[in-house]
Order: structure tokens, then sequence, then C-alpha cells
């Protein structure tokens, strides 16, 4: 079940990840277009945030993979996804106003506003990974399972949205759901860590 439970989190992650995307590139459509500048800025601004993610996150593994640890790592993307409406549109205006060439206006706002809750949502996988691997021997086949359910939720993420989500709500609104949903993997560490409890006591 623990494992079920960490899987499910990888998954969620990477589901939200890729809504993430995908709207976030419509907040800029306003300002920018849709044009291959915005996607481009936007596409490099999340691989970067996962990458320097991965990296933090298996720093922090080495020091401490627990769920609690991977509980904060979760919380902190979902605040700044579901308050995204509040801030988000306000910094696109005063972009606006800049009148910045597409290029590089495009790359600095994708860095201003997505590049944070990519750093931390790329960590959780490094912890997921570490918790999972039990001894040294499986620590490859639980790298590749947690990067495979991750990628499925990604796939899943990227139709949901483009194919559903996007026709059902506002851009805004529909952030601030990927950011409910993910704050679900929140819910999970919780469940997590009152089944170790109740193991531990048993």
């Amino acid at each position: 079940m623990s494992k079920l439970i960490l899987y499910s989190i990888a998954f969620i992650t990477g589901f939200a990840i890729m809504g993430y995307e995908i709207l976030g590139a419509r907040t800029l459509f306003p300002i920018y277009g849709n044009s291959i500048y915005v996607w481009g800025a936007i596409i490099s601004v999340f691989l970067a945030g996962l990458s320097i993610g991965y990296a933090a996150g298996g720093r922090l593994a080495d020091r401490q993979s627990d769920i609690l640890t991977l509980s904060r790592i979760i919380l902190i993307p979902t605040i700044l996804i579901v308050l995204f409406p509040y801030y988000g549109p306000s910094l696109c205006k005063r972009f606006e106003v800049l009148s910045l060439d597409p290029r590089l206006g495009s790359l600095l706002i994708s860095a201003i506003l997505f590049i944070m809750p990519c750093v931390f949502m790329g960590s959780v996988i490094p912890v997921i990974v570490k918790m999972l691997a039990t001894d040294n021997s499986r620590i490859g086949s639980a790298a590749g399972n947690v990067y495979s359910i991750s990628t499925a939720g990604s796939i899943a993420g990227t139709l949901f949205t483009s194919f559903f989500l996007i026709s059902w709500l506002p851009v805004h609104k529909g952030i601030q759901l990927t950011g409910l949903i993910l704050a679900s993997c929140w819910f999970l560490c919780l469940t997590y860590h009152q089944m170790n409890k109740k193991q531990d006591g048993a």
C-alpha cells in the first residue's frame, strides 16, 4: 500500500507539471501571442526548473528522505499554483507595458512565474526513488519505475488539459484546479504518515 501511495504521488506530480505547462503558456498568449517564442520559453523554463529540482532533490534525498519531507516539498508548489491567479495576471500586465522583444520577454516572464514550482515538483521524484529503494540493488528499478509512472502522468496531464480542461474552464481557473490536483499528493503523504504510525504502534 505504501508503494502504491508513492507511485500515485509520482503520477499526479507528472500530471500537474504538464497541465501547468500548457495552461501557463496560454497566460502569455495575450502578451506575446501563440508564437514559437512562447512555447520555446515555456518548455525551456520548465525543463530548467525540473533539472534543478532533480539535482536538489537528489541531494536532499541523500540527507533526509521521509514522507514529511516529501509533503513539505509538495506543499510549496501547490500553494504557488493555487494562488497563481492572484499574482500571475498582474505580473503579465507589467511585462506587457515594458514592450520587450518577444523572445526576451517571454523567457523572462516564464522564468519568474514558473521556474520555482517546477524546481519543487522536480525535487519530488528523487525523494520518492530514495524512499522506494530499500537497498542498493533496487535503486535502478525504483528509479526506472518512478520516472516511468511520472511520465505516464505527464502524458495523461497533457491529454486531459489540451483535450478537455481548456474547453471546460478559463485558464486561471484551470491552473487553480491543477494546483488542487497536486494538493491531493499532500493528503496522500498524510495518509502514508498515518499508516506508518499505526504500523509502528502495532
